[in-house]
């Protein structure tokens, strides 16, 4: 079993086409821990649904306990207008002894029907009574008109509220299965009824009833506001009384085959008014109840325990499905980038890899793109140009051989240093790190950028600094962050110039030949200066193996072209000085010391110039 699975491995991390392996490597690094989570988290995402889906369920509910709240409110506004008529004051709130004398004007009753008329909206309150006590007032229904009946003696009414009212202290009462047949028939399902005591005389303190006003509304606007806030399949939503009675249902086939709830049910829901989870008669549901305050109503929700878990369940599908359309989406543009990116990266390095055998030709791309490896990609061909100009001008005439020289040193980088960083980039684009391989390459073309984008052979040391610290980057990439680079140079040193890639080839030397010839491999570099009048001082220094003393005593000597001196290390800050010298005078250049095993320090001195030199 072995055997195939190190096979596999090895195809992936060695024969498997570039742009093949970034889609594939896309495709376990996110997209299976995300499908592994998802399965595994399901049950935490379906109670959470659950939940949210609870509590959209709950503030619905409450928003229509808040509507059936103003409902009532509209209907015990009308009703308090009734009750608060002078008419209907001077009518009723009187001794008990002068019921048999009163009267209305005819001005009172035009304003009382006007008013009973008024407060008769068709669209919620359908008819308005005064039942009067008749063994104490006269015929009072002699006053009704053709179009409107307003009194009605109260021996006339078999009604339970009655009974209800003489039991309680309360003035006014919300009332359905209480009204008689002949109520529900010619007046409303639904009333709200107001009851008007006598005055009391000589210290009575028992209240007698002089009359009740009726206020008779229609079910089909509470129908109407419950079946508007149903959201899940198969809800059960009705108002109870103060003892769970059913008032209205939005569906009332529904409601007969809904078991009743138990007393204790009720009360538990009364004190939580959020959904319990309980069980009516074999059928699970989730229970709420939301009071509808000064009406001794409830607005009770029942939600069968399937019908919600199936909620839950289709928008668990629907994630699913849209997270398989979405990693699917980005698994197709994850291939198209890796394509573009990793066809470009592969002409590149061959293109460098055939430096190996004569002259650097630029590269061809059908689409180079004016992404960071557009710019890697025109900046490879801006320096490919220019190294071939350098070199024919090196050819043409050895009388200009220093200009040459010092041009072909400015804008010439180190192939190897390239084509290394470029396989190192590579590699990471293999492992998969997607983000070093961005971050390699921004670094690389803003090196190339600094060092080819202008022609200029000054540069300020701003400039150059940046220069290093990139060149840095990239090694410490490479090398495992092996060596720290700090510049500690004054602000005010900053603006001044310096020649091109003069820190580069020193910061080189100090990593390649100082650091990583240490055991341990680590280190680290300063870079620090400071203004002695008219001059500028710039030391280097790390912490490397050191320098022997008997080269040290030759590192500056002058590299001559017969192969006496080869080290790169050499040639680098020997050609250093020499431009430094060539370009200020014998008074400047470079300066070394160095012990063996503690490491180097190099000392840099410049004239202080702010303004570029003439060829």
């Amino acid at each position: 079993m072995k055997h195939p699975l190190k096979r596999l491995l090895h195809y992936y991390i060695y024969d498997m086409k570039l742009k093949k392996k970034l889609a594939v490597s896309y495709a376990i690094l996110f997209m299976l821990p995300m499908a592994v989570v998802t399965v595994l988290m399901f049950t935490r995402f379906f109670q959470i649904v659950l939940n949210n889906t609870l509590q959209s369920e709950e503030a619905f509910h409450a928003q229509s306990a808040l509507a059936a709240e103003n409902l009532m409110t509209h209907i015990s506004y009308a009703s308090d207008t009734l009750t608060d008529a002078l008419s209907v004051q001077g009518l009723f709130s009187i001794p008990k002894e002068q019921a048999k004398t009163s009267a209305l004007s005819r001005s009172q009753l035009d304003s009382l029907y006007n008013q009973a008329r008024m407060a008769a909206e068709p669209s919620l309150i359908r008819s308005v009574r005064i039942y009067y006590d008749d063994s104490s007032y006269p015929r009072l229904d002699v006053w009704n008109n053709g179009r409107q009946i307003l009194f009605s003696p109260l021996s006339s009414l078999d009604s339970q509220w009655i009974s209800q009212f003489k039991a309680s202290e309360e003035d006014y009462l919300f009332c359905s299965s209480s009204l008689s047949e002949t109520e529900r028939e010619t007046c409303g399902n639904l009333a709200y009824i107001t009851r008007l005591n006598y005055l009391p005389q000589n210290g009575e303190t028992e209240r007698e009833t002089a009359a009740y006003v009726a206020v008779y509304f229609s079910r089909s606007s509470l129908q109407e506001l419950i079946a508007n806030r149903r959201s899940i399949e198969g809800e059960y939503t009705f108002f109870a009384d103060q003892n769970g009675r059913t008032i209205q249902t939005g569906d009332l086939k529904t409601n007969k085959s809904m078991p009743a709830i138990p007393p204790e049910l009720f009360e538990q829901l009364k004190t939580e008014e959020e959904f319990l989870p309980a069980e009516l008669n074999g059928i699970r549901v989730y229970a709420a109840c939301f009071p509808v305050k000064d009406s001794g109503w409830y607005l009770i929700s029942l939600i069968p325990r399937e019908k919600l878990q199936a909620v839950g369940a289709s928008t668990i599908m629907n994630f699913i499905g849209l997270y398989a359309f979405i990693s699917l989406l980005a698994l197709f543009l994850a291939y198209l980038l890796s394509r573009s990116f990793a066809d470009r990266i592969i002409h590149v390095a061959l293109q460098m890899e055939s430096i190996r055998s004569g002259r650097p030709q630029p590269l061809i791309l059908e689409q180079a793109g004016n992404d960071e490896i557009g710019i890697l990609s025109g900046a490879y061909n801006f320096m490919t140009a220019e190294i071939n100009e350098l070199m024919d001008q090196q050819e043409q005439a050895s009388k200009e051989l220093q200009k040459a020289q010092f041009r072909a040193l400015q804008a010439q980088i180190n192939p190897h240093f390239l084509y290394n960083t470029l396989d190192m980039i590579n590699w990471l684009a293999q492992s998969g790190q997607i983000g070093q391989v961005s971050e390699a390459i921004q670094a690389l073309t803003r090196f190339y950028r600094l060092t080819l984008g202008r022609k200029d052979l000054l540069s300020s040391i701003r400039d150059e600094i940046t220069h290093v610290s990139l060149y840095m980057q990239l090694q410490n990439m490479r090398y495992n962050h092996c060596a720290s680079f700090i510049a500690d140079v004054p602000p005010e040193l900053l603006d001044f110039t310096i020649p091109k890639l003069t820190f580069q080839p020193i910061v080189e030397n100090a990593l390649l030949h100082g650091i990583l010839m240490k055991e341990e491999k680590k280190g680290s570099i300063l870079l620090t200066g400071w203004r002695e009048d008219n001059d500028i001082i710039l030391v280097i220094c790390d912490d490397g193996a050191g320098i022997p003393p008997e080269k040290l005593d030759t590192l500056l000597d002058e590299p001559n072209t017969e192969g006496a001196l080869t080290s790169t290390r050499h040639i680098g800050v020997s050609n250093t000085n020499l431009r430094l010298k060539s370009l200020y005078g014998e008074g400047f250049g470079l300066s070394f010391t160095s012990v063996t095993g503690k490491g180097t320090e190099v000392t840099l001195k410049i004239p202080a110039m702010q303004e570029q030199m003439p060829l």
